[in-house]
């Protein structure tokens, strides 16, 4: 049994292909970065399932830190005549030959894993700086385009009750000595550099703070809560929380995830957006017994006060405020892949076997 089951991914491509205007990706040289990562991998998928089933004409440009032999997550799309692969270590400067006559651009690149971008914090920080203003620096000398940028809603810090959910305008409160601000601060930095670009008469520049994003294409070893939570289920019968687990989080399908990202640049009539789930508030232990019911396995706390290095500065809770983007959007409510559903087809994605694959 291969790996990881595609099928499921062609199928939300599917069902993304009727939420959104096809006629903004026509005959489009569309540059993805971090297509190796779970929201840049979707994303090189729905050009190529457009160009398969729309003749939508996409010369489709990827790219990521991995060598084309290595870049795993869109190794299936290499030998396709209409996708090109380059690698680039985002933390320098683009090569402005391998990004010739793009017209629009997905920057999802960065590590969205503390266990990733806490190992080499100078590298995480001139991701989002150094690779996102030679980006822009090149559009804007040749032609302009269109400019999506991946910030996080980590730039918020944790706020305060009264401002959670957080809208757009809140402004950030991030201690000096969290450990988490190599990304923090990049980001930001990252935003000013696209704000200050989308003034150019030829830039359409937008930034997405994206939060808890989930859904077939990640890894097996990516160790997000979400995902360790079925690795853990799966190869050890049990799932051990890291502390009790009150933390709380608010998760947003891939789909509705792209969904929104496409709308906003296209569309969008603001600079900036939250892109997170506002649906289904969950604790992070509601969440991992929610994945044990659905794997069959018990649910297990540390002793209180016990806190693992990794998630001691993380936000006690996650919401974003998304009525900047409902208002805008009509559809989107009826768009919503729930967390139950979402998460059978992550199971689904990883090749796993629950008693209800069992039984049929």
């Amino acid at each position: 049994m291969s790996e990881y089951n595609f099928s499921v991914i062609q199928e939300d491509c599917k069902i993304l292909a009727q939420n959104v205007d096809l006629s903004n990706f026509k005959n489009k040289s569309i540059l993805i970065v971090g297509a190796n990562g779970l929201i840049g991998g979707f994303l090189a998928d729905f050009c190529c399932f457009l160009n398969d089933n729309f003749s939508s004409n996409i010369d489709v440009v990827l790219t990521s830190y991995s060598q084309k032999n290595n870049a795993n997550r869109v190794k299936h799309l290499l030998q396709r005549q209409d996708t090109r692969y380059f690698s680039w270590d985002c933390s320098l400067p683009v090569n402005q030959h391998d990004v010739a006559g793009i017209n629009d651009v997905f920057f999802c690149a960065g590590y969205g894993q503390p266990g990733k971008f806490l190992k080499d914090a100078v590298k995480t920080t001139l991701i989002n700086i150094v690779g996102v203003n030679s980006l822009l620096t090149h559009m804007n000398r040749s032609c302009g385009g269109n400019f999506m940028f991946l910030s996080s809603s980590e730039v918020y810090g944790s706020p305060e009750e009264e401002n959670t959910p957080t809208p757009e305008f809140y402004i950030g409160k991030t201690a000096l000595e969290n450990n988490r601000n190599c990304y923090i601060q990049s980001k930001k930095t990252g935003e000013l550099l696209c704000g200050l670009y989308n003034q150019k008469n030829n830039m359409n520049v937008k930034i997405a703070r994206v939060a808890l994003t989930y859904g077939p294409g990640v890894f097996k070893d990516d160790q997000r809560a979400l995902q360790n939570f079925i690795f853990k289920a799966k190869n050890n019968n049990i799932i051990n929380l890291l502390d009790q687990g009150t933390s709380i989080r608010n998760y947003l399908y891939i789909t509705n995830s792209v969904e929104i990202l496409i709308n906003i640049l296209y569309n969008g009539k603001h600079d900036v957006y939250n892109v997170g789930g506002d649906t289904e508030e969950i604790t992070i232990l509601q969440l991992a017994k929610k994945i044990g019911k659905i794997l069959n396995v018990d649910v297990v706390t540390p002793q209180e006060g016990t806190t693992s290095e990794h998630i001691a500065s993380a936000p006690s809770r996650v919401a974003l405020d998304m009525s900047r983007y409902r208002k805008e959007s009509d559809s989107y409510q009826k768009n919503i892949i729930f967390l139950d559903q979402g998460l059978k087809k992550l199971v689904k994605w990883f090749n796993i076997e629950t008693h209800e694959t069992k039984n049929n």
